[in-house]
């Protein structure tokens, strides 16, 4: 055991619990938590380490008589008691200890006692002491005083935190901070902390040159609660370049693309806001919420909620806006690409915090035209406008897009390719009937069906069996006589209401007790999710067949688009030979596959130049194509 210098912080104990009540913690937890538990047990602080380096204790004894001391505040009192000036004294050992002095009238010199400071006291004298207040600077330090925001690791709560506040009560009587982040620790991708002796430390400079900085930056604020542990590795920080940075930097790209093709600037007249389609204005009311939503998030300090918010915003434009409005794209609608542009630019202004460099290069490609900031960094930070959030929109678009989910499902299990056209879909949804004409025709075109109909039929024959080993273990003896129950129940009914008759007592039965098959009636696809149903009438007139050919020949002409280098806006010259039912499609659809692959000219039979043939044995085509006017 070592004698010890302290200070006396039970004193302020209810002080400290005082000035804690009024700070802002985050996660809340910690406030009467771990931190709370700490303040309450407060003991007195030890602050001397009897150490060689450090901050020394300024503390000078009589060595004539130990109980007399002096404790100096500065350098400028220290050559007031020794006579002679110390202004330029280095403060710390070996020449701090060769400072003595002695006061008239009492016997005895004053010694330097030879302890240190606790290094905590220096990080929680921080708040002054960068100032040299209260000598020097003291207007900028109570500019300055308490601080809004802090943010450190949780193993802090007992150091850095603590120190903190003790030393802003005792020396100004409040707090030295207003708000705390308490950071959760840094593990690796199997969950292990990371440790030097485990060599499972890795290197940020590696991660930097592997998948940018801007990668790492989004994971640590974005993919899990910053006060939460965080496993971290090449494969977690992969996934965000994949899934976020690459979707948002793509409907950029494609943005950049079609306004150079189709020679549009932003300073370009475009309809009104209600003149445009619901699509658009969807789209800016998603932006302006998401605006509105991360702005919230953000002042309570929760990066992981604006987040994904972003992620949702940035999905939206690419997945659905972007992909249903392709066509708009191409053709250089002045709606279309003013506003995503800017639904981009709301997005770019908001990722910045979390993306500075992506978000500054889109900056500098898509908005710096005219008066515009330089860099995304002076940009102000987008202010929502209300009037443009649709939440009923919002909630049909939402409907929409599950619908559309529902019906690919149901083409999946079908087997038939997306490409192919149906002649109806029946639909069983609460909102469908009030949906505007112009977003059921939204899902029928991505549904690829020529009609929508109300679902007014049953499509789908239900048979439930009992689950023995799941009954077996609550019935026991009486299993078979529940299972006979379960075979004898009108099968519908038993799947809405989980109950039987057994024995004369109704008996509830649980989800995993019961064995439910769907098979849908001959002919349909059916998909059923959350009392919602999309039924896909899988028959197939020759009309329809011919329709699905001419988009498989679409497809296979923007392949060979691709694979020979033209540009999205080339426009070509196309030849074609086939027989039979294909050759019947493509005199009935050429000026549809003319539209979708921009050929100014779709003929039948061989060019007279000598073209590279493009051969399709499967579907007895042979096609050839050219730049038009070569």
């Amino acid at each position: 055991a070592q004698p010890s210098w302290y200070i006396r912080t039970s004193a302020v104990k209810d002080q400290l619990l005082a000035e804690n009540e009024k700070t802002s913690w985050h996660p809340e937890h910690i406030q009467w938590g771990r931190y709370g538990d700490w303040l309450r047990n407060n003991v007195d602080w030890a602050l001397s380490r009897d150490r060689y380096w450090g901050t020394p204790l300024p503390v000078w004894r009589n060595d004539a008589d130990p109980q007399r001391m002096v404790v100096v505040g500065s350098l400028t009192e220290l050559s007031e008691l020794t006579g002679r000036d110390l202004s330029d004294l280095d403060p710390h050992r070996p020449f701090i200890d060769e400072v003595t002095f002695t006061v008239p009238g009492e016997e005895g010199t004053y010694r330097r006692v030879p302890q240190v400071i606790d290094a905590w006291y220096d990080s929680g004298s921080m708040p002054f002491a960068q100032w040299g207040a209260p000598y020097r600077n003291q207007a900028e330090f109570e500019a300055a005083y308490p601080a809004q925001f802090i943010c450190e690791a949780i193993d802090q709560t007992r150091g850095w935190f603590y120190t903190l506040m003790a030393i802003g009560t005792l020396v100004f009587d409040r707090s030295s901070y207003e708000t705390v982040l308490c950071l959760g620790h840094i593990l690796d991708g199997d969950g292990r902390k990371m440790s030097k002796h485990l060599g499972n430390v890795l290197d940020p400079f590696e991660m930097f040159e592997r998948h940018g900085a801007d990668a790492l930056r989004w994971y640590m604020l974005a993919a899990g609660s910053p006060w939460s542990a965080r496993r971290i590795g090449h494969e977690q920080v992969g996934e965000v370049v994949r899934k976020v940075l690459l979707t948002y930097w793509n409907t950029a790209s494609f943005l950049t693309l079609y306004a150079g093709v189709n020679g549009w600037s932003p300073g370009d007249p475009a309809p009104d806001l209600a003149d445009r389609p619901l699509l658009d204005r969807w789209a800016l009311s998603e932006a302006h919420a998401a605006a509105h939503e991360v702005t919230a998030a953000l002042e309570d300090f929760d990066s992981l909620r604006a987040g994904r918010r972003l992620t949702a915003l940035i999905d939206d434009l690419s997945n659905w806006y972007v992909r249903v409005s392709r066509r708009r794209f191409w053709d250089g609608d002045p709606a279309a690409l003013a506003t995503l542009h800017e639904c981009l630019q709301v997005l770019t202004l908001l990722m910045a915090p979390f993306t500075p460099f992506v978000t500054d290069e889109v900056w500098d490609a898509l908005f710096t035209a005219g008066s515009g900031p330089e860099s995304v960094h002076l940009a102000s930070w987008p202010d929502a406008d209300r009037t443009l959030v649709d939440g009923d929109l919002a909630v049909q678009m939402a409907l929409v897009r599950r619908l559309v989910d529902l019906g690919r499902g149901a083409r999946a299990g079908s087997k038939v390719k997306t490409r192919q056209p149906l002649g109806r879909a029946l639909v069983s949804a609460a909102g469908w009937q009030a949906l505007a004409p112009e977003l059921r025709e939204l899902v029928a075109a991505e549904l690829n069906v020529l009609s929508l109909e109300p679902l007014a039929c049953d499509l789908v024959e239900v048979s439930v069996k009992a689950n023995f080993r799941a009954l077996g273990k609550r019935f026991g003896k009486r299993t078979a006589t529940v299972a006979a129950a379960v075979a004898a129940a009108d099968p519908v009914r038993l799947v809405a209401t989980h109950e039987v008759v057994v024995e004369g007592d109704v008996v509830g039965l649980a989800d995993d007790e019961l064995l439910v098959t769907e098979t849908p009636r001959a002919g349909w696809a059916v998909a059923t999710a959350l009392g919602e149903t999309v039924a896909l009438d899988l028959t197939l007139t020759p009309e329809l067949r011919r329709a699905g050919l001419v988009r498989d020949v679409v497809r296979l002409v923007q392949d060979a688009r691709k694979g020979a280098g033209l540009e999205v806006s080339d426009r070509i010259e196309l030849w074609w030979q086939a027989d039979g039912e294909l050759a019947e499609a493509l005199r009935e659809g050429g000026p549809r596959l003319g539209e979708e692959v921009l050929a100014v000219s779709v003929v039948e039979g061989a060019p007279t130049a000598d073209l590279t043939p493009h051969r399709v044995p499967e579907l007895g085509l042979v096609f050839r194509l050219r730049i038009a006017g070569e």
